[in-house]
């Protein structure tokens, strides 16, 4: 028997995809657009890991991970989960104070400065 040949579609490597804004995210806040990088969807693709952005952008010192595990619903493995896909995107930084990591937000990240995604 013959293998069939499954058509694939060449993308375009040079272009980033883009992917739909989630519902979450104000329509008027992200540059008015319906897609973003895939950066910025890793910031505010999941409703938990954008609320966790809210949260340290309204903590201009910072917040450890049991403290942000003590305003939402969410294991502390979780919060960590979701810091550290934060981090893969330079969105927030992390210093160690004792036995803590504080985690503060990267205002002057792409997500934050160029695409304008709220915290």
């Amino acid at each position: 028997m013959g293998k069939k040949k499954i058509a694939t579609q060449k993308s375009d490597s040079r272009k980033p995809k883009k992917t739909l804004r989630p519902s979450w995210v104000p329509r008027d806040v992200v540059s008015n657009e319906e897609e973003l990088c895939p950066d910025c969807f890793k910031v505010v693709g999941d409703k938990n890991r954008y609320t966790l952005v809210c949260l340290l952008g309204k903590s201009p010192n910072g917040m450890s991970v049991g403290q942000l595990t003590e305003h939402l619903t969410l294991t502390q493995p979780t919060v960590t989960h979701h810091l550290q896909v934060l981090s893969s995107v330079q969105a927030v930084e992390s210093t160690k104070s004792g036995r803590e990591h504080i985690y503060r937000l990267k205002r002057d990240a792409h997500c934050f400065e160029e695409c304008h995604i709220p915290y």
